[in-house]
């Protein structure tokens, strides 16, 4: 099943923002969210059901929801990481 990629210019803009090597990496993952929304080395967040995150070199995050009665895959941030980064996107710990 594959799913559809879902994302805002602002997220656009934060993927092309990113250092060569960093950005390369991101593409890859985001093209192969489509077929697989939950790569091996991802990780849920806690307390949010069907929110995942995955490490990007050098301190960088790529964040996303799967929708999964929409087969689609919300992505809603890459960039670095930073100390509130989940509260800012309202997926803190509750």
């Amino acid at each position: 099943m594959s799913y559809r990629l879902r994302f805002d210019r602002r997220f656009m803009r934060h993927l092309e923002a990113l250092p060569g090597d960093v950005r390369s990496v991101a593409r890859r993952q985001v093209k192969s969210l489509a077929d697989n929304p939950r790569p091996p080395r991802a990780k849920e967040l806690d307390e949010h059901p069907g929110y995942y995150r995955l490490w990007l070199p050098r301190g960088y995050r790529l964040v996303w929801e799967v929708v999964e009665d929409e087969a689609v895959v919300d992505l809603l941030y890459v960039g670095p990481k930073s100390p509130d980064l989940y509260e800012r996107l309202g997926l803190g710990r509750q």
